[in-house]
Formats: structure tokens, sequence, C-alpha cells
């Protein structure tokens, strides 16, 4: 991305201060990551960027943006750096050649995400979102890292209230877009799945009627999706979808082997990455390849090869013997009825959750989690639970203690089996690490 400063200025109705033909060749909202020649914009949160600005030129950033205080050296006076980020961000997409895919849903989205950016990498021209950054934030900065070089764009989408996922179109005008699926997540914020259906959707409503909607036909919701595009529809799933999965095989590692079936052919999958839940998401990121025009065959290869963000369905194998399924990135109802799925189909004798609390469900937390913990109940799971009474099994109030419990009750192991969730404020990773320090000694 490279923007001149009058560029900027115009984009956001901005006053230059200082030099005016200043090139900005990249952007950055972060002075530990600012790079020579970055526009630096100071975004107010809960601390306010503003106070960095000195130390950006310090390193040498070629301009910067600013609301209030006094201008230094090359700067533009915006009325709002947040929403001149997103305007400049606008200018980036304008200048992408080919698709940009978004993709959304209350579970899967970065999962489908990491997929799509293994089977697309090869074209060696496509920029992906980084870790989670689905957000207003986010999604600008991404587009803001594509250079004349790029192809596509892969982005993921998330919203923590209605509206926002039409926001994010407005930045980005997808025209590829992707639902996985509809579930309780945030339930804090929306009334229900109806109105996190009704948001998600807004993704689907943005494409224009040369794009494609991806859908997955398994979930009534998203399918119903259907009817709110002028776009073409591939959908996916199980059955009755055109992109569909049949003759589910489970190895043990918990990775699935399957016959993919769509208008261009049949063929035998084998993914890489543990979970019958991450078919879906498979199939999902099949028909992004597919709706770009790439072979199956080719698609098919890059199955077996995925690479994954970190802390999720991360399959690890002590030293001690023990398996750990490290899925500690974040948890809602839906991810964590997969994850639970997945370790119930091992074969080891000591199956083990140690479990955190499902965060942003607001008034249906307690439900949620009592629904869970009667589901583990059934399973004959042993249940480590970290401060939530509900999901029964044995309770204790810190990382520690569920590490002291696991070694206490001969829960770890060759014939063990531990699965590790819970929502990012649990911090449940470093419990990994633990476990893997011990396993050494």
């Amino acid at each position: 991305m490279e923007l001149t400063i009058e560029e900027v200025a115009d984009a956001t109705n901005g006053i230059i201060y200082g030099e005016r033909d200043v090139i900005i060749t990249g952007v950055s909202i972060d002075t530990r990551t600012l790079q020579n020649g970055d526009l630096f914009i100071p975004l107010v949160a809960e601390r306010d960027g503003h106070a960095f600005v000195t130390e950006a030129l310090e390193k040498n950033a070629n301009a910067y943006l600013f609301s209030h205080g006094e201008p230094q050296h090359t700067s533009v006076k915006v009325e709002d750096t947040l929403k001149a980020l997103q305007v400049i961000a606008k200018i980036s997409r304008k200048k992408i050649t080919g698709e940009v895919i978004a993709i959304t849903g209350s579970v899967g989205k970065t999962t489908t995400k990491d997929i799509a950016a293994s089977i697309l990498s090869s074209t060696n021209s496509i920029v992906v979102s980084k870790l989670s950054h689905n957000n207003e934030i986010g999604v600008p900065l991404t587009l803001l890292g594509c250079n004349e070089k790029v192809k596509h764009v892969v982005l993921e989408m998330g919203a923590r209230g209605p509206g926002q996922i039409k926001e994010l179109c407005e930045i980005a005008s997808p025209t590829i877009g992707v639902v996985t699926k509809v579930s309780a997540a945030h339930t804090e914020i929306f009334k229900d799945e109806e109105e996190i259906a009704l948001t998600k959707g807004e993704l689907i409503e943005s494409l224009p009627p040369s794009g494609t909607a991806i859908l997955n036909y398994d979930d009534k919701r998203v399918r119903a999706m259907s009817s709110r595009t002028k776009a073409d529809v591939l959908t996916f799933g199980f059955a009755n979808a055109v992109i569909s999965a049949a003759n589910v095989v489970v190895n043990e590692n918990f990775c699935c082997s399957f016959r993919l079936s769509t208008p261009w052919g049949e063929s035998d999958v084998t993914l890489n990455i543990p979970g019958r839940h991450n078919i879906h998401n498979a199939l999902a990121a099949v028909s992004i390849g597919l709706a770009l025009g790439i072979e199956q065959n080719q698609l098919v290869r890059s199955l077996s090869e995925i690479k994954m963000s970190p802390l999720r369905m991360d399959i690890n194998h002590l030293e001690d013997g023990t398996i750990v399924i490290n899925d500690s990135y974040n948890a809602n109802p839906a991810s964590m009825n997969a994850a639970i799925d997945t370790l119930m189909t091992s074969s080891r004798k000591n199956k083990t959750a140690v479990l955190g609390i499902m965060a942003e469900l607001g008034e249906r937390s307690i439900q949620e989690h009592l629904a869970l913990g009667k589901k583990l109940e059934e399973s004959g799971i042993n249940v480590i639970s970290i401060g939530i009474k509900e999901y029964g099994g044995l309770l204790v109030p810190t990382l520690d203690d569920a590490l002291d419990a696991l070694y206490r009750n001969n829960l770890t192991g060759e014939d063990s089996i531990v699965l590790i969730k819970g929502s990012r404020v649990t911090g449940l990773e470093q419990l990994f690490y633990d476990l893997e320090k011990r396993a050494t000694k």
C-alpha cells in the first residue's frame, strides 16, 4: 500500500500540517511494530495513542494523524482517528484486483480462514487477516497491509452487536461471503440466535450480484440466508449440499477422512487437523477455492497440509505419554460441544476435560454451563472445572490447582488424554505449558 499524504487528507477531510509531498508506505497503530515510512494512526481507546506520537516520529514514521493536540512534523488533523483509519482502508480496498473473501459465523471463522489460507497459498497473491483481526480495527489494518502484488484477500469478520458486520462490509466490500454457523455466542449482547443470524447475514446481504455466498446447509438459520442475496449461492454440508462430505472415518489422532462430492467431481480427502466439526470448516474453505477457479485436485492435496493458528484443537503428545488437546483459544457452547465430542472418540481409558468459563453469555450463562455439565456427566468424562460449579466434576479455584488435580488423581500418562478449553479470560493455555514442563521431569 502506497499513498501520498494529500490522498490521505482528501479521503479523511483532514488538514495537512508540514510537508505535502510525503509518501506513505504503510500504516501502524502501534509503535512497537511501526516500520520506516509508516503513517502512524493514534487510536483513542483504553489508552490514548496520541501519547505515542513522539515515539512514532523517533522511529521514522513518515507522518501521523491526530484529532487533538498540537501538530508536529508532517501530520493530518482529522475529526476521529478510528474513522480515518477505516476511510483510508477503503482506498486500499479499491486497489485490490481480485476477490475479497469475508468469513463470519459464531464458530469456525478462524479455522476456516486458516484452511483457506493453506489451500490458497500456492497462488502467492493473497493476504489473510492475522490471528483474529476481525473487528473495526483489524479489518482495515488487513486491507492496508495489501500491496500492488496482492490479488485476493481473506478476511475474518466478528460481531459484538447488531449492525457491526454491515459496518465492516461497508469498509471491505466483500465479493465472496462465507457463513460457518449460527449458535449461542456473545448472548450478553445478542438477544438470541435469531438476532445473531440476522447480524451474520448482513455479510450475505452486502454481496454484489456477481459475488458468491457460501453457506452451511446443515445449519437451518445459515441455509435460510440464501434468500437475502442476489449473488450466486454455494452450500456445503453432510447431505443435500452442493459441496458435501460422506463416508467419514476418524483415525487415532482424531483427524478425519471423507469422500468429497462437488459439481467438479469426487475426491478422497484426509485432513491433518483433528475433529469431525472441522469437516464443515474444510468444506467451506474448499468452496472458496472452487469459487476462485482452483482445481479440485489441488485443493484436496492442500487439505492434508493445513497450518492452523495456535491454541485451536492442537494435539500434543507429552513425554510422559499423555495426549493433550489444547483448544484454549476461546469457548462458546458450540465449540465446547465439538471439542468434547472429539475427546469422546478417543480410545484412551482416562478422558479428562479441564474447563474454564464460557464468557459473554449474559443471562444464558448458567443455563448453557448446566447443559454442558449434563452432557459431561452422561459422557463419563472426568471433569476438572476452574471456578464453574455448573460443569460438575471436581471444582478448583486456579490453574495450579487444576494441574495438581490431574496428577493427584492419576489422570496423566500413557492411557490418558486431557482436553483444555475455556474462554480467553481464563488464560488456560498456561495450564498446557505447565503440563508440558512437568511431563519432562
